[in-house]
């Protein structure tokens, strides 16, 4: 692995112990678009019928501009909020809508609460939802004295928040949801939720904030069809198990696409992920999760004397002392850096995973595993079927169990036979060795575990030799 990758993943683990919520995004510029757009088009996939504000408006009270929200009931948002400018309170939050009760639906109508020209301080939220609290006052971790009792039944639609400290804050509600929720260059967090179990955030967009969205002990979250771009970080899960992150995506990021930190079962799925800084997704601490299909792609960073020229990555996927992670149909788009990262007793089972273009099967505990695009010469009359990989060590007790698969078309184009077809290896100092390894020609995979990985690299190969050939294993 070369030198500056393992300096970028130095560097990554201070930089986790440091994205917190509601910092300052100084350096984080947003994206060409209106300020305040909301995202409207989250839809509900079980098929269900579907309902906007504008159908559910009886008998709702309208709100106009900057108000607390004492009793339960439906509120509409008759008006954007504009050039707002509630000042942080002495002790707690400040917050343009603060939702102070149980049983509270917030219909948005698609317009924005917006703070001043100067923006909001840190510490005014642009809408709240806060907990109850005894002898004490909410604030972004909980509450401060006297302990806190959760709101329930908590309901946002179809709105966007702007220049505040944080977008949107849920503290200490269950059954609350966001949906089709933007924030859209806030000073900290675009949306911040904490000590909210089973949250659900559907839709919406978050652009040019500190982290897009930090979740803290929130169990069972789910957050569905979110777009996050141009933030910090994209997406922070700590502390809550059961997260699911469905339909997601994030570019663009700082830092780090979608992390999860000390949350063990947590599932990615359906989402993409693209030129997120250090890594595109990581886990730490954080057993039991499950990605699937799952794309990293590779975005343009710009262009070089008329071409585009590709950004760079550090990290795909990192796994840091994060057991039984389970891949399913994850791809990985070859660009510098590293594929798939996994340390400190991380193990994964990978099935049916895309780097570059191999496509494989895995059983892994710390290896990092990325196409290999240097692969020395071959013996005379052997071939490479596919694309080589790398695999490092990344701790001594490193091991590696790989599948490989082939298409006969690229069989043929090295004019070997099937049968014939055997995994190879190549460390440094000792060449290339024919690997003990099984071919399965009615399913097109060959597999053979590895052990004794180079601390420098092991270049793997699936390789067939000619059929004219009497070739020998020869170095």
């Amino acid at each position: 692995m070369p030198d500056g990758i393992a300096a970028a993943l130095l560097g990554l683990v201070v930089v986790l112990g440091v994205v917190g919520p509601a910092g300052a995004a100084a350096g984080v510029s947003a994206e060409p678009g209106a300020v305040g757009t909301v995202s409207t088009d989250w839809t509900d996939p079980s098929g269900g019928p579907q309902t906007t504000d504008a159908t559910r408006t009886t008998g709702a009270t309208e709100i106009t501009n900057c108000t607390t929200v004492t009793e339960s009931g439906v509120y509409v948002l008759a008006e954007d909020v504009r050039n707002a400018s509630p000042t942080r309170l002495r002790t707690g939050l400040g917050a343009c809508i603060a939702i102070r009760a149980d049983d509270v639906t917030l219909r948005g109508g698609g317009h924005t609460v917006a703070a001043d020209e100067r923006g909001g301080e840190p510490g005014v939220v642009g809408v709240l939802v806060s907990a109850r609290t005894r002898a004490g006052e909410a604030t972004l971790s909980g509450a401060t004295g006297g302990g806190q009792e959760r709101r329930s039944n908590v309901t946002v639609t179809n709105l966007s928040t702007t220049r505040w400290g944080a977008g949107v804050a849920v503290l200490g509600t269950t059954d609350a949801t966001l949906r089709n929720v933007s924030a859209v260059e806030n000073l900290g967090d675009g949306v911040f939720v904490e000590n909210s179990p089973g949250i659900e955030l559907l839709g919406g967009t978050v652009r040019a904030s500190n982290t897009g969205l930090f979740l803290r002990n929130a169990p069972d979250a789910r957050v569905e069809g979110l777009n996050l771009t141009g933030n910090l970080a994209g997406v922070s899960v700590r502390n809550s198990d059961g997260v699911t992150l469905e339909g997601v995506g994030v570019a663009g990021s700082s830092q780090y696409g979608l992390g999860v930190f000390a949350s063990a079962n947590a599932t990615i799925a359906d989402s993409t992920a693209a030129d997120n800084g250090f890594a595109d997704v990581i886990l730490s601490r954080s057993d039991d999760a499950a990605l699937r299909n799952l794309t990293i792609a590779r975005e343009s960073g710009g262009t070089d004397g008329g071409e585009t020229r590709p950004r760079s990555r550090s990290v795909g996927i990192y796994l840091n002392d994060s057991a039984d992670t389970a891949l399913t149909r994850v791809s990985v788009a070859d660009a510098p850096g590293t594929a798939i990262y996994a340390a400190r007793d991380s193990t994964a089972v990978g099935e049916r995973v895309t780097l570059g273009n191999a496509t494989l099967s895995f059983e892994t505990r710390d290896v990092a595993l990325d196409p290999a695009t240097d692969a020395p010469p071959l013996p005379t009359d052997r071939q490479v079927v596919g694309v080589p990989l790398r695999a490092v060590p990344t701790d001594e007790d490193s091991d590696l169990a790989l599948s490989v698969g082939y298409d006969d078309a690229a069989v043929d184009r090295t004019s070997a036979t099937e049968d014939a077809l055997s995994l190879w290896r190549f460390d440094a100092g000792e060449g290339w060795r024919r690997v003990e390894s099984v071919a399965d020609a009615e399913r097109n995979v060959a597999s053979a575990e590895f052990g004794d990985l180079s601390r420098n690299g092991t270049v793997l190969a699936l390789v067939g030799e000619a059929e004219s050939g009497n070739a020998t294993d020869r170095s």
